[in-house]
């Protein structure tokens, strides 16, 4: 199979052909008719996530396409089904963690496209019970930046308090943020869309945001403030200068969830939280629960992305591109074109 491999660090993918992945007995062969270009990807071949990586790697972990082939002891899904496949592949099974369903907090995890192969490639192979199905109604090209992109954002609102009705803001209207001004919009929430210039802020407000703040020229804290401060601050930016203004943007009880891991601190003091009884917090991709419940809920109130497509051969262009922000929202490898 052809596939994008990552050789070295802060060097090209190199374009080969491969071996087929084998299919262990609880496994399923998957062709790839989709797969994301992440931020996460461009971290990963410039040598940032050494955690737990390994080279040579076949990048990407927002993969949707075709069941091909199957274990001897599967039998919940068939050839032919459409599927798609997270960053979290496989966790240890019996961890607290993953007894209580949260297995994307186990620390033994295989990450998609970080320390297995992932989907810059015709086929991947993956534990059958890492796989969810996507409805129907979701064109697989969509899908496949819903299975990193869409359940980051997604996630968070079970676990960081959201209530119907509060106030959301998003910070940074990027491959992440369009995204989650449409889910928040469509869980009853009053949205706030924040980034700099008209145009992506126009943007936002036709994907559902009510409110629109220009950092280029408004006060973050004020603005948030002026609007009776955020219940809810969704950051899936890198920019911690801009998170660091958000906090004193927060309503009492509101909480400041960071989506991305920057290399610059976000800087606060104990008083800034103390007083309103204000929240931190970090959230990571979703487990299999999370997943199937982003899915579903992408389909029910036709939540997608906005995405450029480009074939496998040119990986290297499309993570150029992810790495400068240009996509406009999300770039998408088509292994499978013909």
């Amino acid at each position: 199979m052809k596939a994008a491999v990552a050789t070295a660090y802060r060097q090209p993918l190199v374009l080969a052909e491969v071996p087929d992945p084998g299919i262990g007995v609880l496994e399923v062969l998957i062709r790839v008719k989709a797969c994301g270009v992440c931020h996460s990807d461009v971290h990963i071949v410039d040598g940032d996530f050494t955690w737990g990586s390994r080279l040579p790697v076949i990048l990407g972990h927002e993969v949707a396409g075709i069941v091909e082939g199957l274990g001897a002891e599967v039998h919940h899904l068939n050839v032919g089904d459409r599927v798609g496949l997270p960053w979290l592949q496989a966790t240890c099974g019996h961890c607290r963690f993953c007894i209580q369903g949260e297995d994307v907090l186990c620390t033994a995890q295989k990450a998609t496209g970080l320390n297995v192969d992932g989907g810059y490639a015709e086929l991947v192979c993956a534990p059958a019970r890492s796989v969810t199905v996507i409805p129907d109604s979701i064109d697989l090209v969509e899908a496949a930046p819903l299975f990193c992109a869409g359940v980051t954002v997604f996630t968070p609102f079970q676990y960081a308090g959201y209530r119907t009705g509060d106030r959301v803001a998003v910070l940074g209207i990027g491959g992440l943020g369009h995204l989650a001004v449409q889910f928040a919009r469509a869980l009853g929430a009053e949205v706030i869309a924040v980034s700099r210039g008209p145009e992506k802020l126009q943007l936002a407000r036709q994907l559902g945001a009510h409110h629109g703040i220009d950092l280029s020229k408004d006060n973050l804290a004020q603005a948030l403030q002026a609007l009776g401060g955020a219940d809810l601050i969704l950051a899936p930016t890198l920019d911690a200068d801009s998170m660091t203004a958000a906090i004193d943007g927060l309503a009492a009880d509101g909480t400041l969830v960071v989506l991305a891991g920057g290399r610059k601190p976000v800087q606060f003091t104990g008083g800034q939280l103390i007083g309103g009884r204000k929240r931190i917090m970090g959230s990571v991709a979703g487990s299999r629960k999370d997943m199937r419940a982003t899915l579903e809920f992408a389909a029910r109130h036709a939540i997608r992305p906005q995405i450029e497509m480009h074939p496998l051969e040119a990986a290297n262009e499309a993570l150029d591109r992810v790495r400068e922000n240009k996509p406009r929202f999300r770039a998408v490898l088509l292994p499978n074109q013909n």
